[in-house]
Formats: C-alpha cells, structure tokens, sequence
C-alpha cells in the first residue's frame, strides 16, 4: 500500500513538470538511471535535460539550477533540506520522508542489496510508458551497484520482458568478451585457489579438457560449457571454495550485439561506468538512450581498464597501513573517481584481508575522496560502511552510501579525525 501511494505520488509530479531537468549520478546505476528517465520522458515528449554530477554537496550546489523542476536520481536523498520540494528516485538511507522522494528503505525494501535506482527508474518508467527497451538498463544499474542475485521482488520487474534473458551458469566476468582463459585467471569472487591469478594453469586446465583458450563462455556449445562447469566446480570444491557461489542467475540482453559489452548486464555496466569515471558521462547516456556512440565507449573501457590495473600495482607495491577494524589505503596516483573500484577489487580478489573492510583514499582539489568497501560478511557481523562514513564526516565533511559500499570528501584538515572516527565507530558497530 504505501509502495503504491508513494508511486502514484511521485509519477503524478513527474507528468506536471515543466522543462525538467534529470541530475543522476556518474556510477553505472547513476548513468542507467538517468538514461531511463530521460528516455521515458523523450517518449512522453517532455524533452528533458540530463545533468550527471559526481557527488550532491557543497562541491556542485552552485551548479545546479534550483529554480529548474529536478529529478534526482541516484542521489538526493542525504540532502532532504535541499531535494525537498524536487522529485528523487534513490535507494541510499535516508534521512527524511519528503513528498516526492520515491526511495527504497521508505518503502520497506533494502536498497543496498534488494533494488537499485535503475529497478526504480524503470518502475516509474512502466507507469508512465508502460514495459520498454528500457528494462535491459535497469538491469545493467542493478549489476552495477550488486545488487543480490537471483533478483527478487520489485527488482524482477525488468525480467517479465523480452529485453532481458535469464541465463544459469558461471557468474564470473567477462562471459560475452573475455577469452575463457582470461575470464579464469580474473576469477575472482569467489577466488579460485589454482586458478585465479595463474594464467598458465589456467591454459592447463582447458586444455586438459580439450576446449579452445580462446573461446568466450558464451561461444561455447552446450556440452562444452557444461563439462567446463563441471570440471571447474570439482576443481574449486576440492580447494574448499565455497562452490554454491561460483554458479548461478545472470542476465543478458539478447537485443543487444553479440559479442559487445553491452549484451552481457554485468559488463556493460563496467561500460557504462568507465563513462563516467572518466569524465565522459553523456557517452553514458547515450549508450542507455540507444544513440550510436559503442565506439567512443570502447575507447573509454580501454583507458578504464588501463588505469585500473596500474591502481591495482600501486596497491599492491605501497600496501595498506592496519588500522583496528580497517586497511587503510592511501593513493599517490588514482583518480578521485576509481579509488573506490580498486578498493572493491582490491577486497574481492583478497588482494587484502577480507575480514576487514578496506578504506581507500585519493586526493582531490580541495581535500580527500574516500572510498569504503566491505562484504557481505562483514555486514552480518555489524560493520555498515554507509553509516559509518555519515557519522564519521559529520560536521567535518559529507559522507554516506549503502551499507557495504559508501564514500566521502572530507577536508584537508579533517581527514586525521575522520580515520579515527571510523576506527571508533567499526568497533561499536561490531561490539
């Protein structure tokens, strides 16, 4: 019921604006959102505007026109003094209950890990326009900010199309791009012992199993894909892999070209978010909205991929210092924008400990963009990152985000009693 009230709410502001203006974030939830929303709009002959912004606070208020009719999407919800009277679309915790904040946790859903702002988006969108092309971004945002799989609940809504196909198998990255060679040896969550990170034994494995190196998973034939499963689930039980993990749901779009990043949900939202990470946020957009604009992404991806690897070296050559309940890295070189994709690497692929969370730091124009990761083990033992982070910045910066990734800036002259906060809240949170 309240689901349905707050809905209709929202979706009746939506077709009263005029000239609006959609503000999303830069993520690959952000972008798929804002696509979502601009497209539905373009549909109803609205002809907004999109505006991605890397963060809502004192760093981009002044850049936002107030006096426009705004919707906020993937943000907007820590700042309720602001977005009040403005439609938001969001699933971090939030603060208040405004009129037209349509937000996850308010309608009894965990946005962390049960829905995403793109799963949202395209909820409002079927009401405006009913079941479109639209459902494959909404799947896209979803994988990019993890949400759980299987989906369930109101994030199955995109799956009752025939823009998204449910598929069984490895969940591993690179399904539709990478050869399988390289897909195994960046297997990393779970990691495989063996396997993982060894390229050679990697080559050695398909080899014995007389498949092509070469071969994406999804070329494979069926039989061929089944006697990998196999073979691969043995291999990693006997290494006591927790197997249960390595196999089950994901998602392609079958409309999209085979063999480009964009068929496969969970790479085309690293597409999608080497746009914006790399200050290209309206290729995004693009890709979303269905403008011809592959190519200029791809470039984008190479420079991503590019940039992350050399993140994971300095991480792994400068290490991390151990705090009590955290690593705590400290970049000389990554940008402000992907500090927070190394740390989640960095923790997955258990380049650091994974029984503590890591928080990663890089330095920006007017002081410190930190990044926080954990896992969901972490999250049953207490530690909620997003909370953390908005309690520790406190009167000093901004912080917030969901409960197993969350970021903040936080001044030059802060940062000391930011980090010690942090300290103090993880054991409170873990006592």
């Amino acid at each position: 019921m309240v689901f349905r009230v707050s809905l209709e709410r929202v979706v009746k502001r939506i077709r009263e604006l005029e000239d609006p203006l959609v503000v999303c974030h830069i993520d690959a939830d952000g972008l798929s959102s804002g696509g979502i929303v601009k497209k539905t709009l373009d549909t109803l002959d609205m002809k907004p505007e999109v505006m991605p912004i890397r963060q809502l606070d004192q760093t981009t208020y002044d850049d936002i026109p107030w006096d426009r009719n705004l919707i906020f999407v993937d943000l907007g919800s820590g700042k309720p003094e602001w977005t009040r009277s403005h439609v938001v679309i969001d699933h971090h915790q939030p603060i208040q209950k405004p009129p037209y904040h349509f937000n996850a946790h308010d309608l009894g859903i965990n946005g962390s890990r049960e829905i995403s702002a793109s799963g949202l988006s395209y909820i409002i969108s079927k009401e405006l326009i009913g079941h479109s092309e639209l459902a494959g971004p909404a799947v896209v945002g979803a994988m990019g900010d993890r949400v759980k799989v299987p989906l369930k609940g109101y994030s199955k809504v995109p799956l009752e199309t025939k823009w998204v196909k449910t598929v069984k198998g490895l969940r591993y990255y690179g399904r539709e791009t990478r050869p399988i060679s390289l897909m195994l040896q960046y297997a990393s969550d779970p990691f495989i012992p063996g396997i993982s990170s060894e390229r050679s034994q990697c080559y050695k494995f398909l080899q014995d199993l007389k498949i092509e190196h070469s071969k994406t998973y999804h070329s494979l034939s069926k039989d061929e894909r089944t006697k990998l499963n196999d073979a691969l689930i043995k291999f990693a039980a006997k290494r006591g892999v927790p197997v249960h993990k390595m196999m089950g749901e994901y998602y392609i779009l079958p409309a999209m070209p085979k063999g480009s990043e964009m068929r496969d949900a969970n790479e085309f939202s690293t597409l999608l978010n080497a746009c914006g990470r790399h200050d290209r946020p309206e290729i995004g957009i693009g890709l979303v909205t269905g403008e011809n604009v592959y190519e200029e992404a791809k470039k984008l991806l190479r420079i991503h991929r590019r940039l992350l690897s050399r993140g994971m070296d300095e991480l792994r050559v400068k290490g991390t210092e151990e705090r009590k309940t955290y690593h705590l890295f400290i970049s000389d070189t990554i940008k402000p924008t992907l500090v927070g994709i190394v740390a989640g690497i960095a923790l997955s692929s258990r380049v650091v400990d994974h029984r503590k969370p890591i928080i990663a730091l890089s330095k920006d124009k007017e002081g410190w963009k930190v990044s926080g990761r954990g896992t969901l083990e972490l999250l049953d033992k207490g530690i909620n990152i997003g909370l953390a982070m908005r309690e520790a910045s406190k009167g000093i910066g901004e912080g917030g985000g969901h409960d197993v990734a969350a970021g903040a800036f936080v001044p030059d002259d802060h940062i000391k009693v930011f980090l010690n906060r942090l300290d103090l809240i993880f054991r409170r949170q873990t006592s």
